[in-house]
């Protein structure tokens, strides 16, 4: 396990590392959008791997942004399962229907790992997608959640309502079911 010296240092097995992969992406799409603002820029839609920021409107259609929600498949292709509409903000999303492994005997493993005992997550959340005001915080807690269960995302999104989510899970009679939280609203749904 990774510990925590009394200087602050994080002392940590030998053969292991830090992967800051959860947040890289949102950090870059920040970065990049600092850079537009600071150039006077004031329409843009920055996206990197599925994370997004946007400010002002979608010039092409004099419209706001709007952005799909991927439909969580297996395979290799894509469809959108869902949009929201973005102003000022930034949305990333956390799926485990992308990134994952499969062992010898075709179990599925994802990319996310339990922080209570450091194997891949057991979980029937497929996607989790939250809106902030910056793209490496919507990240960092779109892999966050994913981590979670139902309940504790209940109670999370319960207390800070500063975050905008959409969950998408799988329930009892497996069929993919969805939920927004706080003020994450939706608006379209393919057949």
């Amino acid at each position: 396990m990774f510990e925590i010296d009394n200087s602050n240092h994080i002392i940590r097995p030998k053969n292991s590392f830090l992967d800051f992969n959860a947040i890289a992406k949102g950090y870059s799409v920040d970065l990049i959008s600092v850079f537009l603002e600071n150039n006077d820029i004031n329409n843009y839609l920055v996206e990197i791997g599925g994370e997004i920021r946007v400010k002002g409107i979608n010039l092409s259609k004099n419209d706001p942004w709007i952005v799909g929600i991927d439909a969580p498949k297996y395979d290799i292709t894509r469809e959108i399962f869902n949009t929201t509409e973005l102003k000022n903000s930034a949305m990333a999303t956390s799926g485990v229907y992308r990134k994952y492994k499969v062992d010898s005997k075709g179990n599925r493993y994802a990319h996310i790992l339990d922080p209570i005992s450091g194997y891949p997550t057991k979980t029937n959340i497929l996607s989790v997608s939250v809106i902030s005001d910056n793209c490496i915080e919507s990240d960092a807690y779109a892999t966050a959640l994913h981590a979670m269960s139902l309940a504790e995302i209940d109670i999370f999104l319960t207390i800070n309502t500063n975050l905008d989510a959409y969950i998408i899970y799988e329930n009892e009679k497996n069929e993919i079911v969805d939920k927004s939280y706080n003020n994450f609203t939706t608006s379209y749904k393919p057949e």
